[in-house]
């Protein structure tokens, strides 16, 4: 788990942006990890704008909270960058059995161009009116990838990873509300929090 917390510790150039609706995909648990599920966990999002990473920590650590587990923001303790000794004495310290980590792996930009009727042959007055009605509307945005790790600090393995979808949004901790609410009952049912 060091090596894996020192390479997101590393990564806080990554800028961490909101998905205002979240899709899950390619979700992996670690066969081999027997547990027991984690009731305290250490958040530690990695974010380029240290703004962005407290409120996405705060936000994620509040909702496990209210689904009744311990969570602390790593922020609290770990500074930007903060070196390898001082993160792993701080989950130690806080008698964390889990580190959640989420970062960004890719953004792509989309382009939505919405199909048109075909404008209407009435001579050329009818044509004109309904050609400009016709026009297909484009829009572009921004779909982030996101990948949350579970790590488990007393094998220093990782047990659980997921990879989420959605459109980019500047409303952190909403879209951290709603990545939350659909992680955490993926942990539950698979057995990584209690």
């Amino acid at each position: 788990m060091r090596s894996a917390i020192t390479a997101a510790a590393c990564l806080f150039m990554v800028s961490l942006a909101g998905c205002s609706s979240i899709s899950v995909s390619n979700q992996w648990r670690d066969p081999a990890w027997q547990g027991p599920p984690a009731t305290n966990i250490v958040v530690l999002g990695v974010a380029r704008s240290e703004s962005t990473r407290r409120v996405f920590e705060d936000t994620f650590a509040q909702q496990l909270q209210a689904a009744g587990l311990t969570a602390t923001s790593a922020y609290s303790q770990i500074p930007p960058g903060e070196n390898k000794v001082k993160l792993s004495d701080f989950v130690k310290t806080s008698g964390a059995n889990a580190v959640l980590v989420t970062r960004i792996t890719k953004v792509e930009q989309k382009v939505n161009v919405s199909s048109a009727p075909t404008p209407v042959y009435g001579g050329f007055y009818g044509w004109y009116g309904s050609a400009w009605a016709s026009t297909p509307m484009v829009t572009q945005y921004d779909v982030v990838t996101l990948e949350t790790d579970v790590w488990d600090p007393n094998s220093d393995k990782l047990v659980w990873a997921v990879s989420s979808h959605g459109i980019s949004s500047r409303d952190i901790p909403n879209v951290t509300r709603d990545l939350a609410q659909a992680l955490i009952p993926r942990m539950r049912a698979d057995g990584i929090v209690r």
